[in-house]
């Protein structure tokens, strides 16, 4: 599986590699090119990931080295959908967002000596809570992607420090649009994995909640998220206050999703599940 996920790495990195060079060169987003290398990484990486959880004993990877697996793989598929709808902010983001899929996947690379931990993929609920979850975290990070690309050029136009990476970028109202939407679609699909994690604890433990540092993590970034739509439909938040709201509510999903695996595994050395 490691050839497959270096394989794909480089896949990643050479449409990395051509959108920033057609950026910064004419503007453009690097056509059909880039869409054809990214698929062909989310083709070679997901093959034996999805065989993995099909195969006989087969499950998900639950440590952090799967977990940046999995993410990196679902943004990649987002990417494709947002780049066939023909959504121009989606084809910028890919500045950004192509290089860290690239650091996520080699990221896990280097992790992949760790002790894996494998749960078995049994009943519906269970299956439903890790899609939501994924795709919800894939949402969240195009939007954080696009709440940096809002703060610079919003920096830019206070500071009139107009460059050609400003001029290259869509018109503020379409990134803040686009934001919104990442983030409205994250948040109910976020929802949905609350939901239907609760349900399949309780299925397994006879209790909705089975309180930890993930969970609090995962509450609070709901939070943070629900705060930005309310605040954006009764007052009309826009600039700084959403982005700032945007980047509060990824950290936190961060520390929910990566975070404790990270000070679990890299800094306590605890590799149980």
């Amino acid at each position: 599986m490691n050839l497959h996920y270096w394989v794909a790495t480089g896949l990643y990195a050479m449409a990395a590699v051509w959108v920033i060079y057609h950026q910064l060169r004419d503007g453009r987003h690097g056509g059909g090119v880039v869409w054809w290398l990214v698929g062909a990484g989310c083709l070679v990486q997901g093959v034996p990931m999805l065989h993995g959880v099909s195969g006989a004993g087969g499950g998900v990877v639950m440590n952090l080295a799967g977990s940046l697996e999995w993410s990196s793989w679902v943004m990649g598929l987002l990417y494709l959908v947002g780049w066939r709808l023909a959504n121009p902010e989606t084809r910028a983001a890919s500045v950004l967002l192509l290089p860290l899929m690239v650091l996520t996947l080699g990221g896990s690379l280097l992790l992949s000596s760790a002790a894996p931990e494998v749960r078995g993929v049994t009943g519906p609920m269970l299956i439903a809570h890790l899609v939501l979850s994924l795709l919800a975290y894939g949402l969240f990070t195009i939007a954080a992607v696009f709440a940096l690309m809002d703060a610079f050029q919003e920096h830019a136009l206070k500071s009139k420090h107009l460059g050609v990476l400003f001029e290259r970028l869509p018109p503020l109202n379409a990134l803040e649009g686009t934001l919104f939407l990442m983030v409205r679609m994250g948040f109910l699909l976020l929802t949905l994995s609350i939901v239907t994690g609760a349900l399949y604890s309780y299925g397994q433990n006879g209790i909705y909640f089975v309180w930890s540092h993930k969970v609090l993590f995962t509450w609070a970034t709901w939070m943070v998220f629900g705060v930005l739509l309310v605040g954006r439909h009764v007052q009309g938040w826009r600039g700084r206050k959403a982005v700032r709201l945007t980047l509060w509510g990824y950290g936190l999903l961060m520390l929910a999703f990566l975070g404790v695996k990270f000070v679990r595994e890299i800094i306590l050395n605890i590799n149980q599940l």
